[in-house]
């Protein structure tokens, strides 16, 4: 989006997320918030936006909006559901059963979950995507004026695209994953009414 501060792999796929919230949704959670960037682009859609994240230094510097509350937090230990539920780059920092199961039970009656995660490559696997690697690193190169993010925790993928789809299927049945651009998939679930 033209007016972000910084752009990176994920920010680019902030308006895809934005695609996913329902008309009607009120309330939205955004796991791994970290400066809260996500979380103010929800509140202009959603009447409250809760961020939650482990580093409690990034929320502690990210700037107040209206209708946003950011909280250290792991979203593991929240009881309550949303109508949309976002995790981008956030959901392979825990086993992936794990985040999959705890997404589901976050998600209210006939809301919506958007993830945009990563997965661990492997050339065997996914061959097919390594000639898509000249594209990422143009768009890399012509985005590079505007490239950052805020100081995060960062870790490398465990999970293959196979093993997120398992998941998936024995927790989040009908869910849509597409393997992205920048070594991202997303996925997109909605829960039954």
């Amino acid at each position: 989006m033209p007016t972000d501060p910084y752009w990176n792999h994920n920010v680019h796929y902030h308006p895809w997320v934005l695609d996913q919230v329902p008309d009607d949704a009120r309330t939205a959670l955004d796991i791994g918030c970290g400066d809260g960037l996500l979380a103010r682009k929800l509140a202009t859609r959603c009447d409250a936006v809760l961020g939650v994240d482990i580093d409690d230094q990034v929320i502690a510097n990210a700037p107040a909006a209206p209708n946003v509350h950011l909280e250290h937090a792991d979203f593991r230990d929240l009881d309550q559901t949303f109508d949309v539920v976002t995790a981008v780059a956030t959901l392979h920092h825990v086993p992936v059963r794990d985040g999959i199961s705890t997404l589901r039970h976050l998600v209210a009656p006939g809301g919506t979950l958007a993830v945009v995660g990563l997965w661990k490559m492997h050339p065997v696997t996914d061959f097919h995507y390594l000639p898509l690697l000249p594209a990422i690193w143009g768009l890399d190169r012509w985005r590079h004026r505007s490239y950052g993010d805020p100081a995060v925790a960062v870790r490398d993928a465990q999970e293959t695209m196979a093993e997120i789809r398992a998941a998936a299927a024995e927790h989040l049945p009908g869910a849509e994953i597409r393997r992205r651009l920048m070594w991202r998939y997303t996925l997109r679930w909605h829960r039954p009414r």
